[in-house]
């Protein structure tokens, strides 16, 4: 999923309690369970925005994916600050912590891409297992476009239930 969803969904964890902890582990945890959700990312690096783009070298498919990453990440900031301007709840220790442990996964997983930092390849082994588990029994992933009209409706719908509770 993009790190917008899971800001979002963090948003709502986090709404629902004060304790930094237990919203920053249950931030972690959501994270994992809506990655074990496929959303279209299997091809990401290899296309963008559908077309598909041949013979790339790994360096340029991380090119590719921090393009997507660096589109994701305006939208997520874009997303907090209507979050912080708009809702008192918001500024809580819970939204904060919970929004930190539905994101930190893929940046760690980012930081290990870039880096090959021995100690945090673990993390890296894990998301991904995580991530193809579902996808591996499926064999297949959704089309990209499929898959960002997905995560866009879910964040409509995540923002509503924000909006309006």
């Amino acid at each position: 999923m993009f790190i917008t969803i899971h800001a979002a969904a963090a948003t709502l964890i986090g709404a629902q309690t004060d304790n930094a902890a237990i919203a920053f582990g249950l931030g972690v945890v959501s994270h994992f369970i809506l990655d074990m959700i496929p959303h279209g990312d299997m091809e990401l690096g290899k296309r963008f925005f559908g077309l598909k783009i041949s013979n790339l070298r790994e360096e340029n498919k991380l090119k590719t994916m921090a393009l997507y990453g660096s589109m994701d990440a305006c939208t997520m900031v874009l997303l907090l600050v209507f979050l912080f301007k708009n809702f008192d709840f918001a500024r809580s220790d819970g939204v904060s912590w919970a929004i930190i442990g539905g994101i930190l996964p893929d940046f760690l997983v980012g930081f290990y891409q870039l880096t090959k930092f021995k100690y945090i390849k673990w993390i890296y082994k894990f998301h991904h297992w995580n991530h193809f588990l579902i996808l591996n029994k499926l064999k297949k992933d959704l089309p990209i476009k499929y898959g960002i009209i997905m995560q866009a409706t879910v964040l409509v719908a995540i923002v509503c239930l924000l909006y309006f509770s």
